[in-house]
C-alpha cells in the first residue's frame, strides 16, 4: 500500500466554510455516484466533520519513491505515494478495517459463488476524463494479466486451478468478474489500484504494437512531468524534489464527500519531508515542523514528558500488521561456478543453520533495548492482528499462542546445531570454519538511517559472534537494498520488515515459490522442496472455502510448517503501536495500526483537517 520546506505549528492557513454545500473545483456538483462520509456517524463515531484548507506536514526517512508506476512497484518508497493517487474497486474501512466498496459503489454474488458484478461510481480521472469500466479492464486483462509487464500484483489473483477470474464489461459502469471456482479472498484483491487507460494504453505492447514488449515497466518513472500524473485518489503529485520534499495536491475530482457536502480531502496539501533518518524525522516533529509520525517505541518516554506542554498526543496501542525479519539468500552466487559461494549458500539452505540463527536471536533484548519493552516475540508469517494467526485457538479467537512455533534464545542449542552439520572452530580463534578450512563470514545488510532494524542487526551481529559466525554489518540505502533483494542471487544476508493484513493469501506473492518476493529462495520455482509443496497445497485450500473456521485450520498448518522447516525467514519481534499527532489535527482519532497520516496505505488521510484550539 513513501515519501524541505519548515513550518511552524501556529503557521497554519485555515480556510473556513459555513456553506451547506460546497462547490468541487472540478465538478460543477456533487456527483450524484458521489460517496458520503458521515462523520460521527456509524463507523465514524469519533469522528468530525472537519473544514477546508491548509498543508500537513508529515516526514519520511530514506531515499524518496523509486516511480510514480503502482503495478510495477515492489517497494513503499513507491506504493506510499501510488496508494494516495489510486485507488481500487474495494477498500479496507480506514476504522475498522473491513472490506467496503470504494471505486465500485454496490456488487451482487451470484447463487453459485462464481460471478461478482460490480456497478462502478460515475466519477472522473483528476484531469476530468470520466472513469469507465475500460479503466478495470485495462488495469486487469491488459496490464496485470499481462506477461510482458512486471507485477506483483498478477500473483494474489491467480487461482487455485492457475486460472485467473475474468473481467468483462457489461457497460460504460458495469462489470462482471467470473471465477472457474470458489476464491475467497477474491475481495481483497480487488483492492488493487485502477490505473488510466487513457493516459498508459499507448505504453502497452499488446494494445500498441509500434512500441516493444516491456515498455510499460519503464513508464511514470521519476523524470515523468507530475502534470502527466493523473488518478482518482484524494492527491496527486505536484512536485518531486530529490532527497528533498514530495508535494501532493488535492485531487479536484475527489469523490468523497462529508455530509456536509465538502469534498474530501480537507487538506488542500500533502508535503512529505524525506529525510536522513528517524532521530531527524523525531526532530523535526519535536520542532512542530511536521504535524504527526509513527514513532518508535524508544522515543515514547522523550515525547510522553512534553506532550501536555507541547499540545500533542502519544498513541500506544496494541500489535502492529508486519513483519520483522531476518533472512540468508538460499541463491546466493547461483550459477556462478564459484567454490566460495556454492558452500556459503549450502550452509544457507541448510535447515539446521537457519534454526541456530533463531535460537541465537535474543529477542528479549531487542524488546528492552530497541522497543523500550513495547513488542512481544514473533514466530509466524502472519501478522498477529490478524483473526487467522495461528497463535489463537480458533478464527477471530483470543491469543494463547497454544499453536507456536518457537525458538528459544539459547547460544549452546545454536552452537550444537551447528555442531552437528559440520561447522566448527577447529583453530579455537572464536569463527567456526567449513570443512576446508574457510571461515565462515558473510555480510549483513538493512537499509541505512532506520534505527530500529540498524540495533536490531548489531545486536544479530554480537550475538552471531557469540556462536562462532563471523557477520560484517553493512547498511545501505532502502532502494539499493530493495534492488539487490530481487537480484536473487546477489546478497547475503539482510533485515527488512513486510507489510501485513488479515488475509494471509496477501502474502502469496511472498509465500509461494513462484511469488515475485520469494527473495529468499526464488530457484523453489523451478526446484520446490516438499514442504514448500505443502504449504502452497494449503494456500489453495485456505482461499477454496467460503468456511473461515475451514480456512483457518489450513492457515495454521501453514504457519506452523513455515516456522519449523522453511524458514526462510527467521522473525523476530511485534512492536506496539506507537504514533505520535499534534492536537491541532482534527480527527486524529481515527489514527491506528490500520491507517495512519503517514501509513502506506492511508486512506485515512483525506478526513485529517488543521484547526485551531
Amino acid at each position: 500500500m513513501t515519501k524541505r520546506l519548515t513550518l511552524g505549528m501556529l503557521s497554519l492557513l485555515l480556510v473556513f466554510s459555513t456553506s451547506a454545500v460546497v462547490l468541487a473545483q472540478g465538478y460543477e456538483t456533487m456527483p450524484e455516484d458521489a460517496k458520503i462520509v458521515e462523520l460521527g456517524g456509524e463507523g465514524y463515531e469519533d469522528l468530525e466533520p472537519g473544514v477546508r484548507g491548509g498543508t500537513f506536514y508529515i516526514s519520511v526517512f530514506g531515499s524518496g519513491p523509486k516511480k510514480w508506476n503502482d503495478v510495477t512497484s515492489h517497494e513503499t518508497s513507491t506504493t506510499r505515494y501510488t496508494n494516495t493517487m489510486f485507488r481500487g474497486l474495494m477498500m479496507l474501512h480506514p476504522i475498522s478495517g473491513a472490506l467496503v466498496t470504494d471505486l465500485a459503489k454496490s456488487y451482487e454474488i451470484s447463487e453459485d459463488g462464481l460471478e461478482i458484478t460490480f456497478h462502478l461510481r460515475r466519477i472522473n480521472w483528476s484531469d476530468g476524463t470520466p472513469f469507465t469500466a475500460d479503466d478495470v479492464l485495462f488495469t486487469y486483462n491488459d496490464l496485470i494479466f499481462n506477461e510482458d509487464i512486471e507485477t506483483d500484483s498478477r500473483d494474489g489473483l491467480e487461482l487455485p486451478d492457475g486460472t485467473f477470474p475474468v473481467f468483462e464489461k457489461v457497460d460504460d459502469n458495469t462489470i462482471t468478474v467470473t471465477m472457474s471456482m470458489i476464491f475467497r479472498p477474491i475481495f481483497n484483491q480487488l483492492t488493487v489500484n485502477i490505473m488510466p487507460k487513457h493516459k498508459l494504453a499507448e505504453f502497452v505492447h499488446k494494445l500498441n504494437p509500434d512500441v516493444p514488449a516491456g515498455t510499460f515497466n519503464g513508464v511514470w518513472g521519476l523524470d515523468t512531468d507530475p502534470a502527466e500524473l493523473v488518478g482518482l485518489g484524494p492527491y496527486i503529485v505536484e512536485s518531486y524534489e530529490p532527497d528533498q520534499q514530495v508535494v501532493m495536491r488535492r485531487n479536484p475530482y475527489y469523490y468523497t464527500y462529508d455530509q456536509n457536502g465538502i469534498q474530501l480531502p480537507y487538506c488542500d496539501k500533502v508535503i512529505e519531508l524525506i529525510v536522513a533518518s528517524m532521530d531527524v524525522e523525531l526532530l523535526k516533529f519535536r520542532n512542530g515542523e511536521t504535524y504527526a509520525w509513527g514513532c518508535r517505541a524508544s522515543d515514547v518516554p522523550i515525547l510522553k514528558r512534553e506532550e501536555a506542554v507541547k499540545g500533542f498526543t502519544v498513541t500506544i496501542g496494541s500489535g502492529v500488521y508486519g513483519t520483522l525479519w531476518f533472512t540468508v539468500n538460499q541463491d546466493y552466487g547461483l550459477g556462478e561456478d564459484d567454490p566460495a559461494k556454492d558452500q556459503l549458500r549450502e550452509l544457507f539452505r541448510n535447515i539446521k543453520f537457519r534454526q541456530a540463527i533463531s535460537h541465537a536471536m535474543d529477542k528479549q533484548s531487542i524488546i528492552n533495548n530497541l522497543y523500550n519493552g513495547l513488542a512481544t516475540p514473533q514466530w509466524s508469517p502472519v501478522s498477529t492482528p490478524s483473526p487467522f494467526y495461528a497463535g489463537r485457538d480458533s478464527y477471530g479467537g483470543p491469543v494463547t499462542e497454544v499453536n507456536a512455533v518457537t525458538y528459544e534464545y539459547d547460544l549452546e542449542t545454536a552452537a550444537a546445531l551447528l555442531d552437528e552439520i559440520g561447522i566448527l572452530d577447529t583453530d579455537g580463534d572464536g569463527i567456526r570454519e567449513f570443512a576446508d578450512g574457510t571461515p565462515v563470514e558473510f555480510e549483513l545488510n538493512t537499509n541505512a538511517g532506520n534505527t530500529l532494524r540498524e540495533g536490531f542487526c548489531l545486536i544479530m551481529q554480537e550475538d552471531l559472534t557469540n556462536i562462532g559466525l563471523k557477520v560484517n554489518f553493512n547498511p545501505v540505502d532502502f532502494n539499493t537494498l530493495v534492488t539487490r533483494l530481487l537480484g536473487g542471487t546477489i546478497y547475503q544476508a539482510v533485515v527488512l520488515g513486510l507489510t501485513g493484513g488479515d488475509e494471509p493469501h496477501g502474502g502469496s506473492n511472498v509465500y509461494l515459490t513462484t511469488g515475485g518476493l520469494h527473495f529468499w529462495h526464488y530457484s523453489a520455482a523451478e526446484e520446490p522442496y516438499e514442504y514448500e509443496k505443502r504449504i502452497e497445497e494449503l494456500f489453495d485450500l485456505g482461499v477454496g472455502t467460503w468456511n473461515n473456521d475451514e480456512a483457518f485450520e489450513y492457515y495454521k498448518e501453514y504457519q506452523r510448517l513455515y516456522a519449523s522447516q522453511d524458514l526462510g525467514m527467521n522473525f523476530s519481534v511485534n512492536q506496539a503501536y506507537t504514533y505520535v499527532c499534534y492536537n491541532f489535527v482534527g480527527n486524529k482519532e481515527i489514527i491506528s495500526p490500520v491507517t495512519s497520516p503517514t501509513a502506506v496505505n492511508s486512506i485515512a488521510r483525506d478526513l485529517f483537517f488543521l484547526k485551531m484550539d
